[in-house]
């Protein structure tokens, strides 16, 4: 896919990122407590300057990076068997479906999630889960983020899949984008 600019009078056209030479795996983790875990990937990526971080993520979502290598080790070692995977139908999301935000639009949502009444024994979990992920937000420094949660569509929301919208008592993605050092990593959060 190329992108144009708008800004010369002449399109200037460039390839933010559509082949493996330009997105490279860095590092992916995956940290659990009981059903509940999360899945960071963490990618090296080279965008042209004036690519909007809006253009970044909606190509990223749609490329195979996203769709296979951010996928649970288990899932890409055995895709025949019946693991849950990814819950949005990615086709049908616009990049308005997910809250822009910073490192601290980040911290309130998860605080904000974690204070939910309904949560019972598995808040432990969460907070355990929690701390890890604020271990390692620490090098995200001013990084730029993107938020998406099933949360936020009615269960028959054609942008959410069948049975993973059913079973996952949360699922969202946290993306975060760091312009200086061209990374992008995606965080996945599951409860099944």
């Amino acid at each position: 896919m190329r992108l144009c600019s708008p800004y010369n009078s002449k399109p200037v056209c460039y390839k933010p990122f559509n082949d493996n030479s330009t997105i490279e795996t860095k590092r992916h983790i995956e940290i659990n407590e009981g059903y509940q875990g999360f899945n960071l990937t963490e990618f090296a990526i080279e965008v042209e300057e004036l690519s909007s971080n809006d253009q970044i993520v909606d190509i990223f979502i749609r490329s195979k990076q996203f769709s296979f290598d951010c996928l649970r080790d288990c899932v890409k070692a055995e895709p025949e068997k019946g693991y849950l995977r990814q819950a949005f139908a990615i086709d049908k999301i616009k990049i308005n479906d997910f809250e822009k935000t910073d490192k601290q639009g980040v911290l309130k949502f998860l605080c904000d999630f974690i204070n939910e009444p309904d949560w019972g024994d598995d808040r432990n979990a969460f907070a355990k889960l929690l701390d890890r992920y604020f271990e390692i937000q620490n090098d995200f420094g001013d990084n730029y983020f993107y938020i998406l949660s099933k949360d936020w569509f009615d269960k028959n929301d054609e942008r959410v899949l069948e049975p993973e919208s059913w079973v996952y008592i949360y699922y969202f993605l946290i993306i975060s984008i760091d312009r200086k050092a061209n990374s992008l990593t995606l965080i996945e959060w599951t409860y099944d």
